[in-house]
């Protein structure tokens, strides 16, 4: 009796601990949110499609070199249609896929790894990746909430007690979720297998027909989606020249850098740090974690692992690039075999001395912790943002004069033109730079357009995201304006993060 009590307790104190941190990392998103920060170029080029677009022509080939799912742009397109368009309404969907993506780590951490699970849950909860992208017009951050349903639908279906329900539920999400997310073709085929060992090997009594529907209704509805939408990304040209130093290189070990290179990035956006104590302690923990959930729970295993082998099988055919935000969507599931991997640690030295176990297994854990916290605290004092150029289109609505011209850098065209309806610059003399150019060519042609202004003696110069100026000299802002000294007098200009606007006097 005494020994159920304790065990009730001790349940009962980590579920507080696993709703905490959940309450913590809500606040967290939401306050990101709350920031309003400026739609930033790629945002607000699928914006403008999602805007501008009917449902049907979503289906076709996005505008402005964009590619995102049908079901996440029906979805974004549905929410502006019942609520409004503005950025708050547009980066709702990845708000809520956010949250939900925190208590489904907490709901499989807490049913397969136990305590230690907890671990896995804070460190998603502070990731500051994971927080930034639940507040930006991209799939990424849906992409992450997409692939921790399907594990969890999954992890029911594998259960001593699951049900045709369950069944049910796991072939209607990975049917829907392969139309709303690109990874969950990744996902999908780890979960089938699993579930197929599970009947043959682990001779559990799971109906054939109900293996038979999910074998069926989730390759139709791939092979629809690819049909209707996914082929045309697949062999988009300009895909497949701006992403193809991220593909895999075959064989593998023909390029160590590259694969140094693509680790190093899968630790940043995993733990905020790239020092190289992370890179092994990231490494170490997950191959312990990998072994040991094999040895404990193979069919689970093979979920959570089996993507990162689809995604690098899909990367070496030149299908999905492996950088940054495109891999988000494996870090829950490097955070799961990291957990696994303290656990196994601890029992492995827990036999010999339990303090000296205690003690090493608490050390990664207070570090990654403290690794969060740091960038955490500074985003929730300062939440990041990447252009703003809503101030700057505000300033020139309210000191533009008729006849002012106005002239688009390439980076600030699609995020002045999504907003220049809130600010009454959408009928207004704009010229716009040539969009999607390399950096260099972008400058030539800026170059050139300056001096087709010769003469115009009120002329607006909008600039943003110059900081990924690469054939500037010196100091980004300075460069540009250095350059229209040349041919004229300033007369004002505006400054916000990462965006200006500066107005010239051309006349001779």
């Amino acid at each position: 009796m005494v020994q159920a009590w304790d065990r009730l307790k001790s349940i009962a104190k980590t579920e507080l601990i696993g709703w905490c941190v959940i309450t913590l990392g809500f606040i967290l998103r939401l306050r990101q949110y709350l920031a309003g920060r400026s739609l930033w170029g790629d945002e607000a080029s699928l914006a403008i499609n999602i805007v501008t677009r009917s449902y049907i022509d979503l289906v076709k080939p996005l505008g402005y070199h964009q590619a995102a799912p049908i079901g996440f742009l029906f979805i974004e397109k549905l929410f502006i249609v019942l609520f409004g368009n503005n950025d708050y309404i547009l980066r709702l969907f990845p708000l809520i896929s956010g949250i939900l993506a925190i208590y489904l780590v907490y709901r499989i951490a807490s049913d397969y790894f136990g305590g230690v699970g907890i671990f896995a849950l804070t460190v998603f909860a502070l990731n500051s990746w994971l927080i930034f992208y639940s507040s930006e017009l991209k799939q990424y951050g849906s992409d992450v909430t997409v692939t921790l349903l399907l594990v969890y639908l999954s992890t029911r279906c594998l259960s001593k007690d699951s049900q045709a329900r369950d069944f049910i539920w796991m072939g209607v999400a990975g049917v829907l979720t392969i139309w709303i997310s690109h990874v969950a073709v990744f996902i999908l085929p780890g979960i089938g297998l699993a579930l197929v060992l599970e009947k043959y090997l682990q001779k559990k009594n799971i109906p054939t027909v109900w293996l038979l529907s999910l074998g069926i209704a989730w390759p139709i509805s791939f092979g629809a989606d690819y049909h209707v939408a996914l082929q045309h990304t697949a062999t988009d040209k300009f895909f497949q020249t701006y992403w193809q130093k991220a593909f895999l290189p075959l064989p593998p070990w023909s390029n160590p850098p590259w694969l140094v290179n693509v680790y190093y990035k899968f630790v940043l956006i995993t733990l905020s740090r790239t020092d190289e104590a992370s890179y092994y302690m990231i490494l170490v923990l997950v191959i312990f974690g990998g072994l040991s959930l094999i040895k404990r729970r193979q069919n689970i295993a093979l979920i959570i692992i089996f993507p990162f082998i689809m995604t690098m099988i899909a990367s070496a055919w030149q299908k999905y690039p492996l950088t940054y935000r495109f891999m988000l969507f494996l870090v829950p599931l490097a955070l799961l075999l990291m957990a696994e991997g303290i656990g196994r640690i601890y029992l492995l030295l827990a036999r010999w001395r339990r303090d000296f176990a205690l003690f090493l297994c608490g050390f990664p854990i207070a570090a990654m912790f403290l690794f969060s916290a740091q960038s955490v605290v500074a985003d929730f004092r300062s939440p990041p943002t990447i252009t703003e150029i809503k101030p700057v289109m505000k300033y020139i609505e309210e000191n533009k004069k008729p006849g002012d011209a106005i002239y688009l850098y390439y980076g600030s065209v699609p995020a002045f033109i999504y907003y220049a309806p809130f600010y009454h610059l959408d009928s207004e003399n704009i010229s716009i730079g040539v969009y999607r150019q390399s950096n260099e060519t972008a400058l030539k042609l800026f170059f050139d357009d300056v001096k087709g202004f010769k003469g115009n003696n009120r002329v607006w110069f909008v600039i943003s995201e110059i900081t990924y100026c690469r054939g500037c000299t010196g100091d980004s802002r300075h460069f540009f304006t250095n350059y229209l000294d040349k041919y004229g007098s300033k007369l004002d200009s505006v400054l916000a993060a990462n965006a200006a606007a500066y107005l010239y006097d051309l006349s001779p």
